[in-house]
């Protein structure tokens, strides 16, 4: 792709007749040079002259059968142009008056006008053709400058387009595309909390959320441990992925870290000398409980960004706060013991990440009336549910409700999702959300008492 690159920019510089012989570059000039005059009178003169050498007593050779002086006329018209051409035939006219000056008669040594006329008018006709051709040869050549120039670049946003192509390539293959996506996952993984399999480990599914981050974020080499309730790094790791090394408590970007307890990288660290890590990321539960951290001691060079620190902080914090689920379920269940689980769970760790990190969510709730349109028509929405959204039904004798906490989704995100909604009920029950009496709610997860936004539109659905 780089040889076509540089052939292509080379090609801009080429010259017009490229390829042409050097005996056709002489008989087909493309400019007319200020010393073409010179040169016309010098190749008529010496042409005159070796003719002149030839016959003496006939230097323009009019007694043979074909004009040969019109031929070289005619070759520097090709040459020249047409006003060349005729300076060349007025130097035949002048030859003829000097050098056969003093015959008389009506004979051939009279001044043969067909002879001059005729000539002339071919050196004017090449002439002309050759001056139509070379316009037409500027234009093209012009054409082909813009079209390689084109070429160009159209050959080098080709190629940067391939490597872009092929670096989002392997990101698509190598980790999830979005935030959405990867809280999807890390939502899997923080459901292992209550697997039988770790029942005494503090960080339960710790290795596959460590292979998940340094999957997104990029990481080399990365060590978890946990953090004791003085502000101490245990020695034991919970995880790790790529080559571990040793502990180090004193250095710099740890240190900066703990005392923080807050994402900590070596550019935001005034340190003298490299230390043992690059980042050091806390985990923190929704309680403001320091529990554990993330030591990076390898990570790809252009990792080493803000928005990818800030992926980080918020998937640690996604599995920090999934480890305490009961904490987070009992807050909602003093207002809502009727609430699921997972759905309590979920909506105080959004409101952590909105807390944290300004994270837009939503609740929604949808009512449906108790009849058979209804009914098909709440089963066709509850079958629409988004991956990372969460449901929650409930109903009494005369209508059945939905509530769904959406997470990353701001009003305009609602507004799409309620427009899908109505787009699929026109289409298959051809009403609308107003003529089939369902009933529409939301509001935004709150920083704080999202348990109370939770019972306020769960009392504003069940009472209307």
């Amino acid at each position: 792709m780089e040889n076509a690159i540089q052939t292509a920019k080379k090609s801009r510089f080429s010259d017009a007749l490229d390829g042409v012989t050097l005996y056709s570059r002489f008989f087909a000039k493309t400019v007319i040079r200020p010393v073409a005059v010179i040169e016309v009178v010098g190749y008529m003169g010496a042409a005159i002259g070796v003719f002149y050498l030839i016959n003496p007593q006939d230097p323009l050779l009019l007694l043979l059968s074909y004009p040969w002086i019109w031929l070289v006329a005619t070759a520097l018209a090709l040459r020249y142009g047409a006003l060349m051409g005729v300076l060349a035939g007025l130097m035949i006219v002048l030859a003829w008056e000097i050098l056969y000056r003093g015959y008389q008669g009506n004979g051939v040594l009279s001044f043969p006008v067909m002879f001059m006329s005729g000539g002339l008018v071919q050196v004017i006709l090449a002439g002309h053709v050759r001056d139509v051709w070379s316009n037409l040869l500027v234009r093209a050549n012009g054409i082909n400058g813009y079209l390689n120039d084109h070429l160009a670049s159209l050959t080098t946003a080709h190629y940067l387009l391939r490597v872009s192509h092929d670096r989002l390539e392997r990101d698509l293959f190598t980790r999830p595309a979005t935030l959405r996506s990867a809280l999807e996952h890390m939502r899997e993984i923080t459901a292992l909390s209550t697997d039988a399999g770790e029942p005494d480990s503090p960080f339960k599914g710790a290795q596959a959320a460590l292979d998940l981050i340094s999957m997104i974020c990029q990481l080399g080499s990365a060590t978890l441990y946990a953090v004791t309730p003085d502000g101490q790094v245990a020695d034991e790791s919970h995880a790790s992925v790529g080559t571990p090394i040793p502990l180090n408590r004193d250095d710099p970007v740890l240190m900066d870290c703990l005392a923080r307890q807050s994402l900590s990288h070596l550019k935001a660290v005034d340190a003298e000398k490299l230390g043992s890590y690059y980042v050091a990321a806390p985990i923190v539960q929704v309680s403001g409980d320091l529990i554990g951290v993330l030591l990076v001691h390898q990570i790809h060079f252009m990792a080493l960004n803000h928005d990818n620190m800030q992926l980080m902080r918020v998937l640690l914090d996604y599995y920090g706060d999934g480890l305490a689920q009961h904490q987070l379920v009992g807050r909602v269940h003093r207002l809502m013991p009727q609430c699921p689980y997972g759905f309590a769970a979920e909506l105080e760790r959004i409101s952590h990440l909105k807390k944290l990190y300004g994270i837009d969510s939503s609740l929604v709730a949808l009512s449906f009336p108790r009849s058979g349109p209804g009914d098909l028509q709440f089963q066709q929405v509850t079958r629409q549910l988004r991956s990372l959204d969460m449901l929650w039904t409930d109903q009494n004798d005369e209508r059945q409700f939905s509530l769904f906490l959406m997470p990353l989704t701001e009003g305009d995100g609602v507004l799409g999702y309620m427009n899908r909604i109505e787009a699929g009920l026109q289409q298959t029950f051809q009403t609308t959300l107003a003529e089939a009496e369902i009933r529409f709610y939301s509001t935004s997860v709150k920083p704080r008492d999202a348990d109370r936004d939770l019972k306020t539109i769960y009392d504003q659905v069940r009472a209307a």
